[in-house]
């Protein structure tokens, strides 16, 4: 800045710097007014940079970084003090999501339909990240899902005894009660089926499973003699 000063008793006003002329050499030193500076210590300098402050000279010591500077380590990414001329940037690597470590929820509602039960049950999934880096909005955190599965239902039914097997399949939701009939049966004993001949009521595969009678009753022979012309049963 501009200063009013005095050499050898003559004031010169507003002077922008002072021009010495040098002992050994033609040229001249020249000296600023460095009064209003701010600059205090190399660390508000770049790497290698000379100022002067108050008639201290510095030598800045700020490095200067580039992209290849940084770092990253999963979903942090290091940036190092320093002087960037320019934007730096650094990739991080995409993190990947598991199924559920979790999954939990107390409310459930049970609707049925004509043909089959549908049973839905909201659920707070709580998932496992297993790399660290960037996921997209949506695919990682706490959030609510519903669930919904479809199963066979049978109504209330009735089995009667057949000679076909009769059958439920298999996980199918039993919305009534299923009921198979008695076997009944009268005047099953030996005396009434003829010898040599097995009745069995049951599984064939097991005689025992409800009874299983031979009979005994004998059948009549009959005889007939033509020269006396007599009729015999015994």
């Amino acid at each position: 800045m501009a200063q009013d000063i005095i050499i050898r008793g003559q004031t010169y006003l507003g002077a922008e710097k002072v021009d010495v002329p040098l002992a050994n050499d033609p040229g001249t030193a020249e000296f600023y007014d460095t009064s209003d500076a701010t600059m205090t210590s190399a660390n508000q300098s770049l790497n290698g940079v000379t100022s002067y402050s108050k008639g201290v000279k510095y030598t800045g010591n700020i490095q200067t970084k580039t992209s290849s500077d940084l770092s990253a380590s999963g979903a942090t990414v290091t940036v190092p003090a320093g002087y960037y001329a320019s934007n730096a940037t650094k990739s991080v690597a995409s993190g990947a999501v598991t199924a559920p470590a979790s999954i939990s929820g107390s409310s459930a509602t049970i609707s049925t339909g004509s043909n089959t039960l549908t049973l839905s049950k909201t659920v707070s999934v709580t998932p496992s990240v297993t790399t660290a880096g960037y996921v997209s909005s949506g695919t990682a955190g706490n959030s609510s899902v519903s669930l919904t599965a479809s199963v066979t239902t049978k109504a209330a039914a009735t089995y009667h005894p057949s000679t076909s097997d009769q059958s439920v399949a298999a996980s199918t939701y039993l919305t009534g009660a299923q009921t198979i009939k008695a076997v009944t049966y009268s005047g099953l004993s030996a005396s009434n089926i003829v010898s040599g001949v097995t009745v069995k009521i049951g599984d064939a595969d097991d005689d025992d499973r409800i009874t299983s009678v031979s009979g005994s009753a004998q059948i009549p022979v009959i005889s007939y003699d033509t020269t006396t012309h007599t009729l015999s049963i015994s």
